[in-house]
């Protein structure tokens, strides 16, 4: 009985009132009664029916390696660069110094050859290609992932399908509000600072300011010198603000970086202390990135728009140095936008995507050049999936328009890719093929000093053949692969002169086997990996070169990490052995770069809203380089202090 304005008013109403009132109190407690009962026989029979459920998952057709925010903050580290070369199959260019360049390398094929994406949206560099990692932090992540290939999901970007291996970036979605402020000391004059700020599942802000003097001592012995000195120019800061933001399917993203650094240089026979090749860089990066994913029953959609505006400034024009003297900077916009969509229907999916992205590159130099750079891409995707057994397979179109001094350069061709995987219990059997097409960059073909405007792109074929198992507390993975790569971009010394400049140099040929084992038992948890490849020039039979070992690859790399945490004390002790790398085209020329191991430790205790974290990298003092005549700093400490609410 529903109460309306006639109940209002002399006695008997009132007293109709109440034996309403009454009358709905029963009914109330009658009806919390019959839903007691109803729980207590589905607690006896444990079932309970409900309406039907789909869950949609994708299965791991190609390796991936995973590194999870537990797991990252156990590294005795804060850059990404440094938490990817414990992967398999991964080579890290480090310039030295603290400050110094970061690169990563998959399997050989070069740095140009991985993507690296933030929220699912691809980091880039118009100019040469490359990300330097030394400038993303591992505090704001959620998780690290590499795939060799790509991923097997139906509502990919075309340009997910264009990357011979990639590296996704997942921002860590909080799940509370907090704050959380940081500061460091170590070696060398290093000092840091960082504050994250989280509100609810909504956002999350961090803001990390570092400075260092970075001299730290080396030590340089052949058999033709015998060097031991300080690096000088050697200095670094940087501040970083970066802020994530989450409402439903729609995400955002925006990342500011400046910096200042010395680039000391190699160290190229320094006893008499009269050679001097030293410069100065200064760095601003900025990005805003927004993306949208949304489903309607069988069909799903996802959008990306992103702008990005890139400064650097390079000078080495003093007086006291011999090498070549420049004062260059450099400005850099792209923008990019792309849609992608998805149909399902029973076993089979369909997946279309295409993206748009227009750069352009300002010299200001003597020689000013002006280059704009519009990059399309379109794939179609075609997935089935039934049962125990999973097939993929892909076609992406790519067109490439240069605009360079009243001149326009276009490239474009089609790449095809094909991945398979069966399970068998706790095994998974799984196999890929990949073609890839790499377009030359700006300073590929424009740069005046090395620039070559009759380069060819790159032409890269994979093929992997790999296993898995799973199991609840042991997972381990292994592949075989071969890479092929025709019209190779390297630089190289012109004949009779110290010029440098891009030629393409033919075929190499990489034939490798990755694994990789991750245990998790209690409290401890180990993740170990390694590989062993054959990387070679496979140009011509007729030169000195051929058959000799591609510069910078190791035929064997291994990785350990060991992780520790009991109730507020957390460990981790992690090692590494990278093996001899030639570091010139022609290995009989030069003694290559000696193997070296390198071993970290780190330790906290945490004792709320309180907790101190301390490490020692490289802690038996190794002294070895990544780069020729590129010493990498010895030993050296640092001790943190947090406090959050």
């Amino acid at each position: 009985m529903f109460l309306d304005s006639k109940y209002y008013g002399d006695a008997s109403s009132y007293a109709m009132l109440a034996f309403d009132r009454r009358h709905l109190f029963s009914l109330l407690i009658a009806s919390l009664i019959n839903l007691s009962s109803l729980f207590a026989q589905s607690s006896l029979s444990d079932t309970i029916a409900i309406s039907e459920v789909v869950v949609r998952s994708a299965r791991d057709v190609v390796s991936q390696q995973r590194l999870t925010h537990d797991a990252l903050r156990s590294l005795p580290s804060n850059n990404i660069a440094d938490a990817l070369k414990y992967m398999a199959g991964v080579q890290i260019k480090d310039y030295g110094g603290l400050g110094g360049q970061k690169t990563v390398n998959v399997r050989s094929l070069g740095s140009q050859h991985v993507g690296v994406y933030i929220d699912g949206v691809r980091i880039t560099n118009v100019q040469n290609g490359t990300v330097d990692l030394g400038k993303y932090s591992l505090s704001t992540l959620e998780s690290v992932s590499l795939y060799n290939a790509n991923k097997n999901e139906s509502l990919m970007m075309a340009s997910e399908y264009a990357s011979a291996s990639t590296i996704y970036l997942q921002s860590h979605r909080p799940d509370s509000s907090s704050c959380q402020l940081s500061a460091s000391v170590a070696s060398f004059n290093t000092y840091k600072a960082n504050a994250t700020i989280a509100y609810k599942r909504y956002a999350l802000l961090d803001c990390a300011f570092t400075t260092t003097k970075g001299d730290y001592p080396f030590e340089y012995h052949t058999q033709y010198e015998d060097t031991t000195g300080r690096r000088s120019n050697s200095d670094f800061k940087m501040c970083r603000i970066e802020g994530s933001a989450f409402l439903g399917g729609l995400s955002f993203h925006a990342y500011y970086y400046n910096s200042e650094r010395g680039l000391p240089g190699g160290i190229v026979r320094r006893l008499s202390g009269l050679y001097t090749d030293v410069g100065r860089e200064w760095d601003r990066n900025l990005f805003a990135q927004m993306a949208f994913r949304k489903r309607f029953d069988s069909i799903a959609l996802r959008s990306i728009v992103k702008y990005s505006n890139d400064y650097l400034h390079y000078r080495s024009d003093y007086d006291n140095n011999i090498a070549v003297h420049s004062n260059n900077k450099y400005r850099q916009q792209d923008l990019y936008g792309a849609v992608a969509s998805s149909y399902d229907n029973g076993n089979w999916s369909l997946s279309a995507s295409s993206d748009l992205r227009w750069s352009d590159l300002k010299c200001m130099a003597k020689t000013t050049n002006y280059i704009t750079r519009v990059d399309s891409k379109s794939s179609l995707a075609i997935f089935y999936s039934r049962g125990l057994m999973n097939f993929s397979s892909s076609a992406l179109f790519t067109y490439v328009a240069d605009h360079h001094e009243d001149e326009k350069t276009t490239m474009s061709h089609f790449a095809y890719n094909a991945l398979f995987s069966w399970r068998i219990n706790k095994w998974t059997l799984r196999s890929f093929y990949k073609s890839v097409f790499r377009v030359p960059t700006l300073n590929d073909l424009y740069y005046n000093i090395v620039g070559n405007s009759n380069l060819k792109p790159e032409y890269t074929k994979q093929l992997d053949v790999g296993a898995t198992y799973n199991s609840a507390w042991f997972d381990v993975q292994c592949d075989f692969y071969y890479n092929r790569i025709d019209n190779r971009i390297v630089a190289l010394p012109l004949k009779g002169s110290y010029q440098w400049t891009m030629l393409n140099y033919g075929r190499t040929r990489c034939l490798g086997v990755d694994i990789s084992a991750k245990m998790n038992y209690k409290w401890h948890s180990l993740f170990i990996s390694g590989t062993f490849q054959d990387d070679r020039n496979k140009t011509n039979p007729k030169e000195d070169a051929y058959n000799d070992y591609v510069a910078y690859s190791p035929r064997l790399s291994l990785s350990a990490i060991y992780s520790l945490q009991v109730r507020r004390l957390t460990a981790s002790l992690s090692h590494i052995f990278v093996d001899k790398r030639y570091w010139t085209t022609e290995n009989a020329i030069e003694e290559p770069l000696e193997a070296y191991n390198c071993t970290d430790v780190k330790v906290g205790f945490s004792l709320h809203p309180l907790s101190v974290e301390v490490e020692c990298q490289d802690i038996f003092d190794v002294r070895y380089e990544m780069i020729q005549r590129w010493p990498m700093p010895g030993r050296r400490f640092s001790a943190t202090l947090k406090f959050e609410l």
